[in-house]
Formats: structure tokens, sequence, C-alpha cells
């Protein structure tokens, strides 16, 4: 950290500012004789130049020996403006501070210098999800990846250029790179490489990490503060009692012990005590208001401990007390009075009912997300809260989520599943899989298990339906697509076996398409086929389930809940204890989202004190119906939920959910 200093010179009721600049004082100018010859002491951090009166000189003639400026040195040496004895000590200010800096310089780029980002396709990424993660408009990335326009594959290179002009440079980092050297080479600061950077750590900062940087950061982070600090107003003189020392000069004084010693140290030696009857110098102290304006830059090596250092206090990490502050959870319910808020309220208490003996505190606070954003804030920052949830099923609330980053505090969004904030907004938790990882690791799966078998698609095509899509892609040349009508008089190869997958989803064209399966297994008993079916008929397996049951339907879901399972009757046991009634019935199961939600990171956040990069649970063993699992995106976005399901009923009636991450 490098400081410049603007203080304040009194003359009669009027304060200058001067700026004091390498070693030049601006309040005089070096004549005549040079003052550097003489000893130097220092007090409160500034140097003064000491000269020992010799007999018959005049105030005006030393001054004026050394060009010094007679009113500095009269308002320093009041006794000086009558009779000069022989041996009287002068102070005068050399101009030198302790630290001293040039501001610092914008890094000049060169556009043509920056390297392209160079992006790899993670699972279930989009063009537009790449163009939200960068910033970057899409015609951009279609301009230097033309092949992009029909869609990006897993592991595939996207380079997008960079102009130098964009909020934020991408840099890979390369081997023997440091924070602070990568600071150091675009003018930023190791604190603000790990503000832009919220994912990045002392432990995965290396080779191959993409990152985002600020340049010039360190001109911009130039503050001009008013602070308080204590200067010497005057310099009188104390005649030395027998035996006094200077714990008792000081009492009398009431000058600081070290003070007086620093003021002393060109005629004391070292440890001593005071003669009897020596004259000592006593600085007369004021507390004077100083402009200081700091400018914050990056040594040219950091140790592990330093960054560790800066990490915490940019995360807000602060060592472990014996009280801990514990969790202090917000919920904010879209709706109320609606029955999805008032279950999600519910099953949240019922998980605190359980938490009753956890070692850390919760503090709970239920808002109303109806009100204006300015109330809305308000009460939290009234709450302090270090995680919140919100129960926004659509059209997630943006100030909400800058609120989170700009506070530190995680976000997390249960049911929105068209929220695509997570992708640069490091304190959004995303818990329904986003659609495009939904789609691709659902499909990767059912591919998987199903790779020798033809695939059938039938039914009326939908654009919309990303898993269908998915599956054609991948068994490409091995597919055939026809209507309902077609599938009820199919005649398939009995010597291949089929994998079948219907576009329905209401319930009157479900029930048409199980009786052509029924027809297809009377008409053809030695074909061996699977059915998969639509997320939406997870919620008709009440009307269902013998069919499903007997023709093996697997079904993808974001969220599976078994009612047969121990875990959901001790918690229905509970809830209706607690609030005289059963949980309503709805997919995904309100009540069950609220219960998960708070079994899940009210321990995470208590153990981890709210900083994420610490570690994560895996999937929580008391979940009832959202297993979780997080992963950041990149290191300056936030998290998704990486836990999806394939439903798969057998013929015995039994259901079992298969974890796909």
């Amino acid at each position: 950290m490098k400081i410049l200093e603007i203080l304040p010179l009194k003359v009669g009721s009027i304060k200058f500012l001067a700026i004091v600049i390498l070693a030049l004082s601006a309040g005089f100018s070096m004549r005549g004789e040079n003052a550097d010859r003489l000893p130097k002491t220092e007090m409160l951090g500034k140097q003064y130049y000491l000269y020992e009166v010799k007999k018959g000189e005049s105030i005006y003639g030393i001054a004026k020996r050394y060009g010094w400026d007679l009113e500095e040195l009269l308002r320093l040496n009041p006794e000086a403006s009558g009779h000069l004895n022989r041996g009287m000590k002068l102070y005068y200010p050399t101009g030198q501070v302790s630290v001293v800096t040039e501001m610092p310089q914008p890094v000049e780029i060169d556009p043509s210098s920056l390297e392209p980002i160079r992006h790899k396709v993670k699972k279930g990424e989009t063009v537009y999800s790449i163009s939200r993660q960068y910033n970057v408009p899409l015609d951009v990335i279609y301009k230097y990846n033309p092949s992009a326009k029909k869609g990006v594959k897993t592991g595939e290179i996207i380079e997008i250029p960079q102009t130098g002009r964009a909020q934020y440079y991408y840099y890979t980092v390369k081997r023997g790179d440091t924070m602070a050297s990568v600071a150091n080479t675009y003018n930023t600061s190791v604190e603000d490489i790990l503000r832009n950077n919220p994912g990045l750590t002392v432990d995965n900062f290396r080779e191959g990490e993409s990152i985002r940087i600020s340049i010039n950061s360190n001109v911009a982070n130039i503050k001009t503060e008013l602070v308080k600090e204590d200067r010497v107003a005057s310099i009188g003189s104390y005649k030395v009692a027998k035996n006094e020392t200077w714990e008792e000069i000081s009492e009398k004084t009431g000058v600081d012990v070290e003070v007086l010693k620093e003021a002393n140290d060109a005629a004391q030696s070292e440890g001593s005590e005071p003669k009897e009857h020596s004259v000592v110098s006593v600085p007369i102290v004021e507390t004077v208001e100083i402009e200081k304006t700091i400018s914050y830059e990056s040594p040219e090596e950091m140790s592990e401990e330093e960054v560790i250092e800066i990490y915490d206090s940019v995360k807000g990490n602060f060592p472990e007390s014996e009280e801990e502050e514990g969790v202090r959870l917000a919920v904010i319910l879209d709706e109320p009075n609606s029955k999805k808020d008032i279950d999600f309220s519910r099953g949240v208490l019922v998980a605190l009912s359980e938490m009753k003996s956890s070692p850390y505190k919760i503090n709970l606070k239920i808002l109303d997300g109806r009100v204006a954003s300015s109330n809305l804030i308000e009460e939290l920052d009234n709450f302090e809260p270090n995680l919140i949830v919100s129960t926004a099923d659509k059209a997630f609330p943006i100030f909400l989520a800058d609120y989170g980053n700009t506070n530190n505090i995680q976000i997390v969004n249960v049911f929105d599943l068209k929220n695509d904030l997570y992708e640069d907004n490091a304190s959004m938790i995303q818990i329904l899989q986003p659609s495009s990882l939904f789609n691709d690791r659902i499909a990767s799966r059912l591919y998987k298990d199903n790779s020798r078998r033809r695939l059938i698609m039938v039914g009326e095509q939908d654009e919309n339906d990303g898993i269908g899509s998915e599956l054609m892609n991948l068994f490409s040349g091995n597919v055939e697509v026809m209507s309902l009508e077609d599938f009820g008089s199919y005649e398939p190869e009995l010597s291949k076996t089929g994998l079948i997958y219907s576009y329905a989803t209401k319930k009157e064209e479900v029930a048409d398409f199980l009786k052509n399966v029924e027809s297809l297994a009377e008409n053809n008993p030695g074909y061996g086929f699977n059915v998969v079916g639509r997320l939406s008929w997870i919620a008709m397996q009440d009307d269902f389930s013998d069919m499903f049951a007997q023709y093996s339907v697997s079904i993808p879901s974001r969220v599976w809940l078994d009612e047969d399972s121990r875990a959901w009757r001790n918690f229905s046991a509970e809830y209706e204890k607690l609030f005289d009634g059963s949980p309503v019935r709805s997919v995904p199961n309100f009540a069950a989202s609220g219960y998960d939600i708070a079994t899940y990171f009210i321990p995470l956040v208590a153990e981890n004190h709210g900083d994420f990069n610490k570690g994560y649970m895996g999937i929580s063993e008391k979940a009832i119906q959202n297993d979780i699992s997080l992963k950041r995106v990149n290191n300056w976005g936030g998290f998704i939920n990486e836990v999806g399901y394939v439903v798969m009923f057998s013929e015995d009636g039994k259901m079992e959910r298969v974890v796909v991450k």
C-alpha cells in the first residue's frame, strides 16, 4: 500500500493543504548552507533537523542561513521568539515523510496482444450460456465460430476475441504465474482478482484456470480518506530536577514518554534517564485532520499466508471465536398466501424443529417478497442474514441477486427454472438443474443404458423437448419417428430391441400412448423394449402406476419423492404434529423442498461460515426429495445443483430412482 499525504498548515484562522511529494516540503526551500549536515531526529513519523544555538545567534540569522521559513520555525519553536540562549535546541522539518509514491499510471493495452478466450464447452452448455458467462454478444461468437450456429458439443473449443474495451479481461493462468505477478502485469491488485473471481482460492489458482481481471483497477482504487493524526504543534523545553525520570516528566507535561525520548534521542544515549539540571525538549502534540491518498498495489511477490489473509478479508472470514455467530436464514416468500409458500415455510420449520439440539444458533426470518425492493432490502439490512432463500418460481428478482453479490451472501433459488443469473453472479445457487444441463445428462444416461436398442420417437415432435432432441442426436442413424396412429399398428423387427420415447404430455395423450404400448406387447410377445416418458409423467403416477410398472417405464425428473420411504413417513408425522394436517400433494412437493433446503444449507453455512469455497457437504443424507450436490460454473459465477434423476418403474411395482450427475 502506498500513501500520499496532504498535510494541513495553520496560518492564523486559514487552513492550507499542501501535497507532500518525494522529499520536498511545500512550506520552504533550501538555500544558503546545506541543512542536511545537521543531526536529525524523528517524532511521530516525521523527520526534523536539530540545531543547537551558538552564542550571539538570532532566530532570523539561523532561518536565513539554512533557507528555512521563519514562520514555520517560530511555530515549532515558540520559545525562540525572544532572546536565544546558547545551547537552545531548535527543530525544523526536513520535509521527508515515511512513505511516498507517485500515482500509478494506467497500463496501455494493445488489443492485438490480448489472447482470445479459449472456452472448452462443458456438458449442458449452450452458445447462449457461454455468451452470458463472458458478457459477449451472440453474433460475436457466431462470427468467429460459424459452426456454433448449429449448436456446440461437449469438449469443443470456442474462441472469442477480446477487445480491451470490455469491463473484464479473461486470462488463462500460465505456469509460474502467481496472483501477485498477474496483478502487477495488469495494474490490478490481488484483492481485486479475488473479488472478481469469488471461486478462486490459493489452492485452485493453477495453470489452465480461467479468471477475469479488471485491467488498471489500481487507478480506480486510489482513494482520498480524511483521517485524524497526531503531529508536533510546537516544541518547548523543560529543566530536569534531581533524579527525575522520563516517566515523571511525562506525567508533569502530559507528553507520551516515547515522544519525549524521540525528541531527545540526539542528546540522550539509549536507555538512560535525563541528567539533573539538563534542559530537554518537550513536543506539544495536537490532533489534526489529514487527507491521505491511498493506492493499493500488489508487491512483486506475496507469500501464501499473505494471499490467504487478503482472501479472508474479501470473504469476510475471521478467526473463529468461542461464541459462533451461527446461521441467520432469511426466507423470502414470493406469494406468502399461496399453498406453495405456506407449505415451503412449514417444511423449513419441521427442519428447525429437528435441529433444536444443534451446536450452532439458528435465526430465521420470513419476509414478504411482494413489498417494494427498497423495503425488502431495508429489512434484510436490519436482519443481516448470512443465507437467503427465495421461493420465486419465475422472473427471479435481479435486485436480490445483486444484493447477495454485493454483500457476499449466497442466494438459494429453489423453484425458478429459467433463471440464468448463476452464470455470472457468484451469489446465486440454482437448485433445479438448468434445462440444458439436465437434458444433456439425462439423455446421455438413457443412451448409455440403451445404446444397443433402436430409438422410436412417437407422437407429434416437440421442438422444446430437449431430452428428445438430445436422444435423436445420440442415436443418429438408428432412429424411427412416427405418429401415435402409426405406432398403434407398428410391427417391429423381433430380432431387435427398442427404446420407445413418447412426446405425449397431456393425460389423455399418455393414456392413448400406453394403450398402443399394450397392443404392441400383446401383438409382438417376443419383442423387447423400454419406454421413456416426459417429465410431466411424474405427476401422473397415481393414474398410470400399474401400466408404468407393467412396461418398466422410465421418467426423467429433477425431483423425486418416495412416499413409501421412512424419511417421508417421519417427516409427515412431524408435519402433522406441528400443523395438524398433511403436506399438500404436489410435484415438486413444496414442504419437502423447504425441509431439504434447510437441512442441507443450515449446517453447511454453520460449518463453512458462509464461505462455500471451503467445501460442500455432498449429497445430504436427510434429503427426502431434493438431493443436492453443488458445483460452481466458473470462478466468477454461482452454483448449480448437479443432481437429476431417472425414475424407473419395475414389474413388481417398485420404483427406483437413479441419480444422474
